[in-house]
This record gives C-alpha cells, structure tokens and sequence, in this order.
C-alpha cells in the first residue's frame, strides 16, 4: 500500500512543483478504507545516471525526513527516468531500508503499489535458497526467472501466473529499464486506491498514483493492460 510517482525526462527546474505535490500524499494521500492516514513507512528515489541505476532509500518516515528527500531530488538536477516510491506497510515490523523501494536488479528499477498475500507461495520458483524477501522484492525476483525473453515479456508471463495462482489486493506498479518507464494497474479490491494516472507537461510524461496538479489533465490507466513509455 503505498505511493508511487514516475517521471520519464525528469528536470529539477521543470518538474519539482510536481514533486512537491506528490510529496504532500505522504501526508494527505488516499489510504484504503479502514486504515489510518499516512504513508510513511519507508521510502525511496530511483533514478538513471550514464546509464546506470542510482538508488537512494530509508526505512523512516520521508515526513520526518523532508529536508533529505527534496535535497536527493535537486542533487539529480535531470535524468531520463525518475520513480519514487512513499511505502504504507501491509506487515508489521517491516519499516527498515531493505524493504523500501525501488527494488533494484541490474538495470531494472521497480516499484509496486498493493500486497502479494501468499508470496511465499513463489519462493520455489526463485533459484536462491536464501532468498526471504517481502511480496515486492519477490514479485521482482519471479519476474526475473523469465528475463532472458526481455522485460515485457517476463512481466506478463509472471503477472498472468500470479492472477491465477496468488492471493493479492494489487499487484499495481512502475519500473524502468533505463529506457521505457513501465505502468501496470491490477487490483482485486478498493479500485479508487490502486490509481495510476497519466499525463504529459514540458516533454516529459508523468505517471502518479493520484493526480498531482490541477494544471494538467490525468487520465486513469486501464486495469490489466501494461503501458510502455
């Protein structure tokens, strides 16, 4: 349950109003019913430098750590593709860097919004026997297993196993391979919660989980179709 902003052209001058819109969701942000307000258990920044994914995460509150956050974001001044990620924890006791995202692999950056139940269930399908991560980081790791047939193609495969064979609210997400900046929505429950919408200012397009300015027109992304930017 969480967050999520995706910037493809990012540029600090062009787009921190944005950012600090989105920001304000850490706060006031649409929770599901039944749950207090706040997503504030973790979170993270990830982004394209030469190529190359950077990373920055805490397990804190970015509340607390607002002067952090916006000081990561200005130091990137531009890049290609940029995700965040605000985390609200569906497990207890799981606020600590390792289990915020954007979960990384090679080139890959990944980003989920929404809760795998039963993702233990896909451990035997990831050839590490040490391997003990939360949904998201296994979700990541099942997409994996099929990467030698490209991106899309192992996202779809897993995502058609894990709807037929998982338990999950949403399996709602962004994630990037340095070049496209991916959005998929996929939700079982609390459709108003798990958005992703879309919009294009200054060049650059912009996926959010809820709209983020009144300036611009968003549009709501389809349910099960993966989109490719």
């Amino acid at each position: 349950m969480c967050r999520i902003l995706g910037i493809k052209n990012f540029s600090y001058d062009k787009h921190i109003e944005l950012v600090e819109n989105f920001y304000k969701l850490a706060h006031i942000g649409k929770v599901p019913p039944g749950n207090k307000p706040g997503h504030t258990d973790g979170w993270g920044i990830g982004y394209y430098r030469n190529s190359k994914p950077v990373i920055y995460k805490s397990g804190g509150s970015v509340i607390k750590e607002k002067s952090t956050f916006f000081a990561h974001i200005k130091n990137i001044v531009s890049t290609n593709i940029l995700i965040i990620h605000f985390r609200k924890s569906a497990w207890s006791n799981t606020n600590n860097t390792n289990n915020s995202h954007p979960f990384n692999y090679n080139n890959i950056l990944f980003a989920h919004n929404g809760t795998i139940i039963d993702y233990k269930k896909l451990y035997k399908y990831i050839n590490n026997p040490y391997f003990n991560g939360l949904d998201t980081e296994t979700f990541l790791q099942f997409i994996l297993r099929n990467i030698s047939s490209g991106l899309e193609s192992a996202f779809k495969k897993s995502v058609s196993f894990i709807i037929k064979n998982n338990k999950y609210t949403s399996l709602t997400c962004i994630f990037s391979d340095g070049e496209k900046l991916y959005a998929f929505r996929e939700y079982t429950k609390n459709s108003n919660y798990y958005t992703l919408y879309y919009t294009e200012n200054n060049g650059s397009v912009i996926i959010s989980s809820e709209p983020i300015s009144n300036k611009l027109q968003w549009l709501l992304l389809k349910k099960s179709k993966l989109f490719a930017i």
